[in-house]
């Protein structure tokens, strides 16, 4: 998890507007299931939405699969049915979002006391970009 996580603050940080990332985010910390649960959505090229439930239970519409780096276009989508996860190892905190074919581990990151998740779609996180998903229900957390 700290690996994953420090791959992908350097590629926030390296790639930018690119990744979807901004110099302000910083790992959230302290976050709890009530701060999830809601409505949330990721804007621009990703277009996406992400509805979590307090059972675990979520649904996902036009979830970003993979991207095409070349291209710079996201190739496959999924909506339906998904369910996540909020855990801890170690002391780190770990969100997951398991769709019928990915399990997905996001990033929680602050961004002036608004929650934000970070999804980087396809398998190479290094050719991708960052879908950044923002609550539209609550803007604070904790």
């Amino acid at each position: 998890m700290k690996r994953r996580s420090t791959i992908s603050v350097l590629l926030c940080l390296g790639a930018g507007l690119l990744a979807g990332c901004s110099p302000y985010e910083s790992e959230a910390g302290h976050v709890t299931r009530t701060d999830l649960v809601g409505h949330w959505r990721a804007s621009g090229l990703c277009d996406s939405s992400l509805t979590l439930e307090e059972d675990g239970s979520a649904e996902v519409k036009r979830w970003p699969m993979d991207f095409d780096y070349m291209n710079g276009r996201i190739t496959q989508r999924e909506s339906g049915k998904a369910a996540w996860t909020l855990g801890s190892f170690r002391g780190e905190q770990s969100f997951r979002v398991e769709t019928e074919s990915a399990n997905e581990l996001l990033m929680l990151l602050e961004d002036d006391g608004r929650l934000v998740l970070l999804q980087i779609p396809g398998r190479d996180p290094d050719n991708s970009i960052g879908c950044r998903f923002k609550r539209i229900d609550r803007q604070k957390f904790n």
